[in-house]
């Protein structure tokens, strides 16, 4: 039987192409790879207890309904695809019906809870990377076969590849192995797996690149709660560990863009985006940084974080909506830094 998500996903390649020369963009489409701060709800249709599509999740969200997100509203694909004119395609919104004149240029496959690490999808019964690549292949082959390879091509080749990942492989599948590696081991075993993942995305045919670093994870609520320090501070081990993997990465990307042909790959500084929210709170609005708008703020995330579980009078006061993930006023600053930091490097 057929991946749920890939029925869907096909379905989505039936609707008409031709429509796609009406959308002025800089891109002809936008594919994103990674996990939960760019899942809009694949993992409703996939079996795993890795889901947001219960309440208080989507409180803000247009229609006050809960979709898959983990936030009270919008992420970074549904905002940057507004702001770059692209509709955009996931099973929520597919469900929701479409017609035939509507071309869904901002495809998601992310899965909230995934790694490039298989392992770390293996906690959850999520979607790693790699199968995520995979969707994208099959995706690719009713697309050919639609639009003829030439235009399928030219398509993939003016699109841009979202990828936003590695957090989970950090935070949770390398924190509890009883077989820990080194630390810079697993950093390089990681960035050997990114390496991978965009050779393969790049022999599909995709060429222009935006590979997200680490955020400060260890200034995470939840982080904070395990570290057991009474005033709440970031985790320095943590976040010392999310900057070296991102110098490394960023010394991997100019020569992985040597060694493909025409490529153009942008590193997303997703650290120092965060860090200029958490240092300057008071310039952005926000009052509580260390802890969540639902329940204590200290733990509760996903199915803790549910209908029974009180929350904040007001969310954009707050940086982290659960224990893990910001706010929808956090990722309206976040598109803000990709608009002006990423899309222009293109």
């Amino acid at each position: 039987m057929a991946h749920p998500l890939l029925l869907l996903l096909l379905l989505l390649a039936s609707t008409t192409i031709s429509s796609s020369k009406r959308i002025q963009s800089k891109f002809s489409a936008i594919f994103y790879f990674g996990d939960s701060v760019l899942d809009t709800g694949n993992n409703n249709h996939i079996p795993t207890l890795a889901v947001g599509n219960h309440f208080p999740y989507g409180r803000d969200f247009p229609g006050s309904k809960p979709t898959g997100r983990f936030s009270n509203g919008r992420l970074v694909p549904d905002l940057l695809n507004e702001k770059l004119q692209l509709k955009e395609f996931s099973p929520p919104f597919l469900k929701a019906g479409l017609s035939n004149d509507d071309i869904m240029t901002g495809v998601n496959f992310a899965s909230a809870g995934s790694g490039f690490d298989e392992r770390t999808s293996r906690l959850s019964n999520t979607l790693p990377l790699s199968t995520q690549v995979n969707l994208f292949k099959d995706y690719l082959l009713r697309l050919r076969n639609i639009v003829g390879d030439k235009e399928a091509s030219r398509i993939i080749a003016n699109s841009l590849i979202f990828i936003s990942s590695g957090t989970n492989d950090f935070t949770r599948y390398y924190r509890s192995s009883k077989r820990k590696m080194d630390i810079g081991e697993y950093q390089d075993a990681v960035l050997q797996m990114a390496h991978a993942s965009i050779k393969e995305l790049y022999n599909l045919g995709g060429r222009k690149f935006s590979l997200a670093g680490l955020p400060p994870f260890g200034c995470t609520p939840i982080q904070i709660t395990l570290s057991g320090d009474p005033e709440r501070t970031c985790v320095d081990e943590q976040n010392s560990d999310a900057r070296v993997y991102n110098s490394k990465l960023e010394k991997l990307l100019p020569t992985l863009q040597g060694s493909l042909y025409g490529s153009k790959i942008v590193y997303l500084d997703a650290y120092e985006a965060l860090m200029e929210i958490l240092g300057n709170p008071v310039k952005y609005g926000f009052t509580e940084t260390t802890q969540g708008c639902c329940g204590t703020g200290l733990t509760e995330v996903g199915i803790l974080c549910n209908a029974f579980t009180p929350t904040c009078e007001n969310a954009s006061s707050y940086v982290f909506y659960d224990a893990v993930h910001p706010t929808e006023r956090v990722y309206r600053i976040a598109t803000d830094y990709i608009l002006k930091n990423v899309i222009p490097r293109f």
